[in-house]
């Protein structure tokens, strides 16, 4: 089908024709009235016809469409070598081939190749359906993410996946003490490290593989509200002592309620009612109005020493709109968690919005501005006791850490960031008193997260690398093109392609178009204008 794409607007091509169609009918009237004999007349008029016809023709720019599929294309970055196109070509059963700077958007679909392509050179491809090759070189780190802004004392998490054939030892060192280690599977490229934040302020940490520095982890930690942890529990414990002991040679604010027998209650230390509130109890607890008050006012909670997994599970979701699951993976009274741990044969399902820790026996969910914890573990002491206070610490550390409760008012991003790329920045606030945030020296504006009412976010390119200032007293790291170059690919790949899905109108069915080439056009203006001008030096 013909269709037609003006080189000026519609009304001025329009204008232009009807010029076109007066000039020639002019001159078509002042050929028949000279005294040239009939055929001279008839060529001269064709001549003069057609090149109305062609000038028309130019600025109206017809082209054809057809529904017959295009042939695919393979579009490459000049980073690869011919053998290795060639490679490409013959697997992916391809005839076109054609660097993205030469690429004139024939072919679809458009299979792209290469991860150094600029965000103007991508613009070039159009609406073409896109199949970027992942092609990462073996040992190279194609997705890695951290908290960019963490509380003293939360749980850092660094995820990765790194292309590898091999195990890989992955490590994260600060100031050559190692935080977090792990020895990835064979041909198994994914890796999670996760420490305790405690230095505030800036903090580098060198990312190590197989003890090759590989790049630089930053974040950046500031201090966080203080915590009054309260112990509530029915009977006393050697476990719930010890964690009492370790939580205020820690520093923490601690008070107990502990029941020693039906009309006797043990209690110690104070609370805090400007503190954060973070409770420890049995599930005996469960029913007390003091816990229902807690969770509203977005406490934390965990629940441990349960004595029936099924019964506390059920009673903790009908306490608090939890949905914790278990079910039984061992006929035997206990199951070994990590080699030092003991748990309830029980593990904790997949769910939704929940986090599970030591091999599932440990499960988190939040709740409005409240974290719901279970704990299927048993006793912990006894590592204490055998002199590896060092694991007893690790271990609530990590429980802790995970329900450290939610403060008022919280900022956070996810890392890395690259100057010149777009990045997400989320605050969190009871209730917010202005709809932007500081920015260096810019303000973002923030819009209403639709999941939690009480979150905003807000979306801007970082213009500047090295450390930047967010509100009065945070910062994050912004990245340059020379860090982590692979992870700014990726980076450019995945916001590239969620724009391109976003814009809702890839072609479907291939539709192909054909337009006529400038030298075409060329041509045919030069015949027929040297035609005009042979006609009277021939037909004398």
């Amino acid at each position: 089908m013909i269709q037609f794409e003006p080189l000026i607007s519609w009304t001025w091509a329009w204008l232009f024709a009807l010029a076109i169609v007066v000039i020639l009918a002019f001159q078509l009237f002042w050929i028949v009235k000279t005294d040239l004999p009939r055929s001279r007349k008839a060529i001269k008029s064709a001549l003069n016809v057609l090149f109305g016809l062609l000038l028309i023709a130019y600025v109206f720019q017809p082209y054809w469409s057809s529904d017959s599929a295009e042939e695919a294309v393979l579009v490459y970055s000049p980073a690869y070598s011919k053998d290795e196109i060639r490679i490409w070509k013959d697997s992916l059963k391809v005839k076109n081939v054609v660097e993205l700077s030469k690429f004139q958007g024939d072919g679809n679909p458009v299979f792209l190749l290469g991860s150094d392509f600029s965000q103007t050179e991508l613009l070039k491809i159009g609406n073409k359906e896109i199949l970027w090759i992942n092609d990462f070189e073996s040992g190279s780190i194609s997705f890695l993410e951290w908290k960019g802004i963490l509380r003293e004392g939360e749980m850092q998490h660094v995820n990765g996946r790194i292309a590898a054939k091999d195990s890989l030892k992955i490590s994260l060192s600060q100031v050559g003490e190692i935080l977090a280690e792990a020895v990835t599977d064979p041909n198994e490229s994914t890796f999670n490290l996760e420490f305790p934040a405690k230095v505030l302020g800036r903090n580098e940490i060198k990312l190590l593989v197989n003890d090759s520095l590989v790049g630089s982890v930053n974040f950046f930690v500031h201090a966080s509200k203080s915590i009054q942890y309260s112990l509530q529990f029915s009977f006393p414990d050697a476990e719930i002592r010890n964690l009492t002991q370790y939580l205020i040679n820690s520093g923490e604010q601690v008070c107990e309620q502990i029941g020693i027998s039906k009309n006797a209650v043990i209690r110690s230390g104070d609370a805090e009612s400007d503190s954060l509130q973070f409770l420890i109890i049995d599930p005996a607890q469960l029913s007390k109005r003091s816990t229902q008050e807690a969770i509203e006012k977005g406490a934390s909670v965990l629940v441990m020493n349960g004595s029936d997994a099924s019964n506390d599970v059920a009673a903790i979701n009908k306490a608090f709109g939890t949905n914790f699951s278990i079910n039984r993976i061992s006929s035997e009274e206990s199951r070994a968690i990590e080699g030092d741990l003991e748990a309830s044969p029980f593990e904790f399902e997949a769910q939704l919005a929940q986090k599970r820790l030591f091999e599932n026996s440990v499960a988190i969910q939040n709740i409005g501005n409240s974290k719901i914890g279970l704990s299927l573990l048993g006793k912990t002491f006894p590592l204490k006791l055998s002199g590896d206070s060092v694991r007893f610490q690790a271990v609530w550390e990590k429980i802790l850490g995970e329900l450290k409760p939610q403060e008022s008012s919280a900022v956070s991003m996810t890392q890395p960031v690259f100057e010149g790329l777009q990045t997400l920045i989320e605050a969190n606030q009871v209730e917010f008193e202005k709809d932007f945030i500081r920015v260096e020296s810019d303000s973002v504006f923030l819009q209403q997260s639709l999941v939690n009412p009480f979150s905003k976010y807000g979306s801007f390119i970082s213009l500047d690398s090295g450390w930047i200032s967010v509100g009065d007293s945070l910062e994050f790291y912004s990245y340059s093109g020379d860090e982590w170059a692979s992870l700014k690919a990726a980076k450019l790949r995945a916001d590239f392609l969620k724009m391109h899905s976003n814009l809702g109108s890839v072609e479907k069915g291939y539709i192909s178009q054909k337009k006529v080439s400038a030298w075409i056009w060329f041509g045919m203006f030069l015949l027929i204008l040297i035609l005009i001008w042979l006609e009277p030096k021939l037909l004398k």
